[in-house]
């Protein structure tokens, strides 16, 4: 591995590795463009790869917040598996509608979103309980939209906590890194043909990146302001959003 290739691997580690220890998402949107685009990695493998990198950083990240009681398991753990279902329904019924139509709903969704995570929000130390019909349909809407449009979920896990279930910023962070863990986890073992195909050199060198900056931040913003750690979720999906617009014209 040439010392450019080795410095652009741990830079986009180190990247992915921020975004998930500080707001819990946003991971799997910087990793596959980053391996395809910096470190040439052929698309197949670098979806793959990316979710490697993305499970890997994710527990990383869940780590300190175990330790710290700032993270519901059972929750992540149930946003995962029904999520699952709901982006198995997606998948089969994207094909039925145009896709600019799809990305745009779904952009002006997520802008909404972020406005109303800008927002004061004076309960934001209270911990909510929300009920099972409430998770079990946010679960089955994130799922369903991540099947839609064919790309990763986590970035709308912590609005759906935060804005529909209640849950105060620092427990969604958490949260939200357990079920992109579990559903990375499923997705992973769903794609064992194409693991010869991983590069795992590139692999271990952005993993491990990774894995050091989101054990490193994840403390740190544990002691941020919850509305700055909302806001910090705000602009995650906003630059989310912006990408997604920016693919309708090319």
């Amino acid at each position: 591995m040439s010392p450019l290739l080795l410095a652009e691997g741990l830079a986009l580690g180190a990247a992915i590795g921020l975004v998930l220890g500080t707001v819990g998402a946003g991971g799997a949107i910087l990793a596959a463009p980053g391996l395809i685009l910096v470190l040439g990695v052929p698309h197949l493998a670098a979806t793959t790869s990316s979710l490697v990198i993305v499970v890997a950083a994710a527990i990383a990240g869940v780590a300190p917040r175990l330790r710290s009681g700032t993270v519901n398991a059972r929750l992540g753990l149930t946003f995962a598996a029904i999520g699952a279902g709901g982006t198995v329904a997606g998948s089969l019924v994207a094909g039925a509608i145009p896709e600019p139509v799809t990305i745009g709903l779904f952009a002006a969704l997520m802008y909404s979103a972020a406005w109303l995570m800008w927002r004061e929000r004076p309960d934001d130390e209270r911990m909510a309980r929300p009920g099972r019909l409430l998770v079990f349909a946010t679960a089955s809407g994130v799922g369903l939209l991540t099947g839609l449009l064919g790309i990763g979920g986590g970035f709308l896990i912590v609005p759906a906590l935060v804005l529909i279930l209640g849950v105060r910023p620092h427990i969604a962070a958490g949260t939200s890194l357990v079920a992109i863990a579990a559903g990375g986890l499923i997705a992973l073992v769903a794609r064992y043909p194409t693991w010869p195909e991983v590069p795992w050199p590139i692999v271990v060198v952005v993993g491990i990146a990774a894995i050091t900056t989101a054990l490193a931040t994840a403390p740190l913003a544990q002691r941020l302001p919850a509305r700055t750690l909302r806001r910090l979720f705000a602009g995650v999906v906003v630059a989310v959003a912006t990408v997604l617009v920016g693919s309708l014209f090319g």
